[in-house]
């Protein structure tokens, strides 16, 4: 798709027609100043009623009824600011903040969200008790709740639109809540009462749902981080997989391209508009004589601008409904439908009426920073753009001059207005982003569209999904690539301080003098002249043959490396070290790969984001395929992981030991392999499992008769892997529970339990249990690799903990077989083990 970029706005700024940009000007600026001075609000809004009744004496005195208007609204809105303040709330729960434990009841009124390993949820509260009251009394008020949890929708959890009932510790809001929070509590107990009951409740919690299903379709058929990098540009969806990418985007001005914006609206509108072109017709000579051909175009024609509009609402309820979302949804809409009532669309007024609405239900929007950098960039955008491209015309010579020296101003005009905004919430100022826009903005278009359709054909075959996600994939390496090389230039930004509110202020009253004195000194450019210049040299017809023939080069060359790949003559091994972020490793992964191609992984470590970045990195782009996954046990730095990896992947079969009493997190994961129909089958001692021709498994505990034990790992799946050359026992989270190693020892022939390899999982602080040694000493190892345990909540707060075990011990090893070796995955990264019939091999690949 060629997207041409014009303005499209009549830019001089002429009184008529803006007189709503005025009314709605005046009351932000009344909310503005309410929240600097704070005055009765009972008074204001008597004196805005007089306001109002003032018109009609001044009905003939236009300026002095346009003031009166003004003054009015002002004080409207300080009102409507100051009666949304927690103080004067009625039954606020701010006057229950550190009153010790309390119950709360609400709604989930926004989509949870993620927050490092935590979950966010946004309550909207109705009652509160405290813990030794009978009864429930109103309270007001949002509160932000933080629970554990790495899934936007759990269905064993709370979603949006749930009731619920939690009790806890309210806290003052964090730094991190958006404004209009009025407390928060971390961890509190939390409980369903009822799922989303109203219509409306049920519709949006569907759309919502809808998004994460559009979202799972796109990390099937793309490695990470390419398939987190098309989820935010389409979906506006920041998954944790984005972590790493959204400081580039950040520092390189690029940050619009991963948020909501009124130009994938106006995208998305055109796609709608083209796609369905075809359904009226242009009319023929004798239009104007025929009624009934008039007729059936003008019903057609609304029928098209109907299922515009519901586009554009569907997507930006997809795109999370934000304050930015909303912002771009209301404009896309006025300029749909300001045709199809007769009325011109004004940008202004556009721009006006949507932060007028949205303020309306939420006064403290205009404190949200997503808000600020839409509303402001795309105001600066309207109103700079004519004076950079005045000032960058020389290059609209050149070739592509016009399109680059339009990205550069459009990038310099919105950067302009929304400086301050940067500089305070991100304590960054960017000089690289004229740069990394002209690289990357022109294919914001086809992006939208790769996403339209990799999404549709998810829906229809997960295999059409993944030759889509062929074509998709090397435009967004493209963009990782240069948004990364532009961050890594030096000076491509600048770390500020000390950047305050009220160096912000005196920031925008001298850009709006500088914006009066450039208005009166020479016209602005107007719509007509901005889009008299080509957007391209070359016919549109080009570009579409262009794009089909990349798109057709792509599937053939990844088609043909995919099947040419000559498989490797080894079995690999290997033990990946899962580092979440800002913690040392935690969790075991073991990725086995056979020389006939087939592939599988043996638990998933702690942090799935982590997870996927090294299964991508060992595994071609192409392959979305496991045969076999396996969880030896259901704990957290096992079972976290694998959970991503079964909606990621096309899973061909699943194997545990299952669980005498499922707990929540072995219930979502048993759900997740029933909806998404893997095969699962329980596996016990004496099970034996080919991987291929080459690798088997041996299971060699647990018993047949599960233990009810309250401890998890008496039921550890203990495997011993048979490759050409090599022998490996896996005793993982086994060596933890005396009991299974026992029970291992005492049933199992000690020829089963040598090994060339042995695994093991190491606790720090906890010594190797005697049955762990023994085990070991049986199994005659000439490798031992200890992989991390999960560190508990206290040890994770300490700083710089490590989770290597320390040489002491390890010293029962070290003193009785000096000829063992020892490797610690949380000390030398992740180790690959490659073996055939001559042998095997080891190697440190971080």
């Amino acid at each position: 798709m060629a997207v041409q970029y014009h303005t499209g706005v009549h830019t001089r700024l002429d009184l008529h027609g803006l007189m709503l940009g005025f009314i709605v000007g005046a009351w932000l600026t009344g909310m503005v100043g309410a929240s600097l001075i704070a005055l009765p609000p009972l008074a204001l809004l008597v004196v805005a009623v007089l306001a109002l009744l003032s018109l009609l004496p001044l009905r003939h005195h236009p300026q002095g009824r346009l003031l009166a208007l003004l003054i009015a609204f002002f004080l409207f809105g300080a009102f409507r600011y100051l009666l949304a303040l927690p103080s004067n709330t009625p039954h606020s729960i701010s006057t229950l903040i550190n009153a010790g434990s309390v119950q709360l009841q609400g709604t989930v009124s926004e989509e949870p969200m993620l927050q490092g390993r935590s979950r966010l949820l946004i309550i909207s509260v109705q009652s509160m008790r405290f813990s030794t009251a009978a009864s429930w009394q109103n309270a007001t008020g949002t509160v932000a709740i933080r629970m554990s949890g790495n899934s936007i929708e759990n269905p064993y959890g709370t979603n949006y639109g749930d009731t619920v009932t939690v009790q806890g510790v309210l806290h003052p809001p964090t730094p991190y809540d958006a404004p209009g929070i009025f407390a928060s509590m971390t961890f509190p107990r939390i409980a369903v009462v009822t799922t989303a009951g109203s219509l409306i409740s049920i519709v949006i919690a569907q759309l919502y749902h809808g998004r994460v299903i559009l979202a799972t379709i796109i990390q099937q058929a793309l490695p990470q981080p390419a398939a987190a990098l098309l989820i935010a540009l389409f979906l506006s969806l920041r998954t944790p997989a984005l972590s790493l990418l959204r400081p580039l985007f950040n520092v390189t001005g690029t940050a619009h391209l991963i948020a909501p914006s009124g130009f994938k609206v106006t995208i998305l509108a055109g796609m709608m508009q083209t796609m369905t072109g075809w359904f009226y017709k242009a009319p023929t000579a004798d239009y104007h004589r025929r009624a009934s051909q008039r007729s059936q175009r003008h019903w057609r024609y609304r029928f098209t601008i109907l299922l515009t509009i519901t586009s554009i609402a569907l997507y930006t309820l997809l795109s999370g409904a934000g304050p930015a979302a909303l912002r771009a949804g209301i404009m896309g809409i006025l300029l749909v439908s300001a045709p199809k009532i007769g009325r011109t669309y004004n940008v202004y007024t556009a721009m006006a009426l949507a932060a007028g609405i949205l303020s309306s239900f939420d006064p403290f929007i205009l404190w949200d920073v997503g808000f600020l950098l839409s509303f402001l960039g795309t105001l600066g955008i309207l109103l700079l753009t004519p004076t950079f491209q005045r000032l960058l015309q020389p290059l609209a010579h050149l070739p592509f001059g016009h399109m680059g020296a339009e990205i550069i101003a459009v990038t310099l005009a919105a950067q302009v207005a929304t400086l301050p905004i940067f500089a305070i919430a991100f304590n960054q100022i960017s000089f690289i982003a004229p740069l990394a826009n002209i690289l990357s903005v022109p294919l914001l278009g086809t992006f939208l569209l790769l996403g339209v359709l990799l999404c549709c054909a998810g829906l229809l075959s997960p295999s059409l999904a993944l030759l889509v996600g062929w074509i998709a994939w090397p435009p967004l390496w493209y963009l990782i690539k240069i948004v990364s090389w532009c961050a890594r230039l030096p000076g491509a930004y600048i770390t500020v301080q000390g950047f305050n509110g009220i160096v912000g202020w005196s920031y925008y009253i001298a850009l709006a003098i500088i914006l009066l004195l450039l208005a009166r000194k020479q016209p602005l450019l107007t719509s007509s002249s901005l889009a008299a210049a080509p957007a391209s040299p070359l016919p549109p017809s080009f570009w579409l043959i262009s794009q089909v023939s990349a798109a057709t080069l792509i599937l053939l060359t990844t088609g043909v490396v995919a099947h040419a790949t000559v498989p490797d003559s080894h079995v690999q091994i290997t033990f990946l070290s899962v580092t979440p972020s800002a913690q040392p490793p935690q969790g075991e992964a073991i990725l086995i790969r056979t020389p006939d191609g087939k592939n599988a992984l043996i638990d998933g470590g702690l942090d799935a984001t982590a997870l996927s970045s090294l299964l991508d990195s060992q595994l071609p782009t192409w392959q979305r395929t496991l045969d076999l996954v396996i969880l030896t046990v259901p704990l957290s730095d096992h079972l976290a992981g694998l959970q991503d990896v079964v909606t990621r992947y096309h899973i061909r079969e699943v194997l545990d030991a299952g669980m005498a009493h499922p707990n929540t997190s072995y219930a979502l994961w048993r759900r997740t392999l029933r909806e998404r129909a893997i095969p699962y089958t329980q596996v016990m001692q004496g099970t034996t499992i080919a991987l291929g021709n080459t690798v088997v498994l041996q299971i060699l505990w647990p018993s047949n008769q599960l233990d009810t034990s309250s401890d998890v790992r008496t039921n550890t799946l203990i495997l011993r892997l048979l490759a050409p050359g090599l022998s490996i026992l896996l005793l993982g989270a086994a060596t933890e529970n005396t009991h299974a190693l026992n029970g291992l020892l005492t049933s199992i022939a000690s020829n089963y339990l040598r090994a060339t390899i042995v695994q093991i999982v190491g606790e720090i602080g906890k010594p190797l249990s005697a049955q762990t040694i023994q085990a070991i000493q049986r199994a005659q190892p000439s490798l031992l690799i200890i992989t991390p345990a999960a560190l508990n909540t206290k040890e994770r707060k300490i700083a710089g903990i490590s989770t290597v075990l320390p040489v002491t011990t390890l010293a029962p090893f070290t003193a009785n077989d000096a000829r063992m070796q020892i490797m610690q995955t949380a000390q030398v990264g992740t180790i690959e083990i490659s073996s055939n019939s001559s042998g095997w091999s080891i190697q440190n690949i971080s």
